[in-house]
């Protein structure tokens, strides 16, 4: 078995065992045997340091909305604000439904220190992004730092608002998603652009 492979293998093993047993209750052994490999024998560790190292890679690949998965550069091509907007809010409620079967194990993960400083790391990303996105905006060139960082908190909140209580299995009925989307991506775009 080459080592691309089996790292793979320890990674497919691994997220289904965490999502369903936890982090804490998922043995290395246990990782080692649902990926075929001879539990103990020290496989896992030639290709991940200690549990949280592929936990951390694992999220960074399947849970943890990242600035590169968003394509801010291909934004650009929309010339449309709304538009941007639109595409910003799919991507985050494609992220948002893929973290849906892991929010147990996100939940128990944020509570270890790693789990803590990764979490941050990526929210700062995540932000940092949508702020220089926000700065190509008409209301957000000219905003120092503190200033556009609410700015950003106050375009996106809403939304996220409402895919964080989605995920939360909170109904919704009386929300029209398609309808709060448009009035939402009207409303900032307008604003952002210096229309309202």
């Amino acid at each position: 078995m080459n080592r691309v492979n089996t790292r793979e293998r320890i990674k497919e093993a691994a997220l289904p065992l965490f999502a369903k047993q936890g982090f804490a209750g998922t043995s290395i052994a246990a990782i080692e045997t649902a990926a075929g490999l001879a539990p103990r024998a020290g496989a896992f560790y030639r290709h991940f340091p200690g549990k949280e190292a592929l936990f951390e890679e694992l999220a960074r690949e399947h849970i943890t909305e990242t600035p590169d998965e968003f394509d801010f550069e291909g934004l650009e091509a929309l010339h449309d604000t709304r538009a941007e907007l639109i595409s910003l809010a799919r991507q985050f409620e494609r992220a948002s439904e893929r973290q849906r079967p892991y929010l147990r194990l996100i939940e128990e993960i944020r509570l270890t220190d790693s789990g803590r400083s990764f979490e941050r790391q990526a929210n700062e990303a995540m932000l940092g992004a949508l702020m220089n996105w926000v700065a190509t905006k008409s209301a957000g060139a000219a905003l120092d730092a503190e200033r556009l960082a609410a700015l950003t908190l106050d375009v996106f909140g809403s939304w996220l608002f409402f895919l964080a209580k989605r995920q939360q299995g909170m109904h919704l009925a009386a929300v029209d998603r398609d309808a709060l989307l448009e009035d939402w991506a009207r409303r900032w775009s307008g604003l952002l652009d210096g229309e309202n």
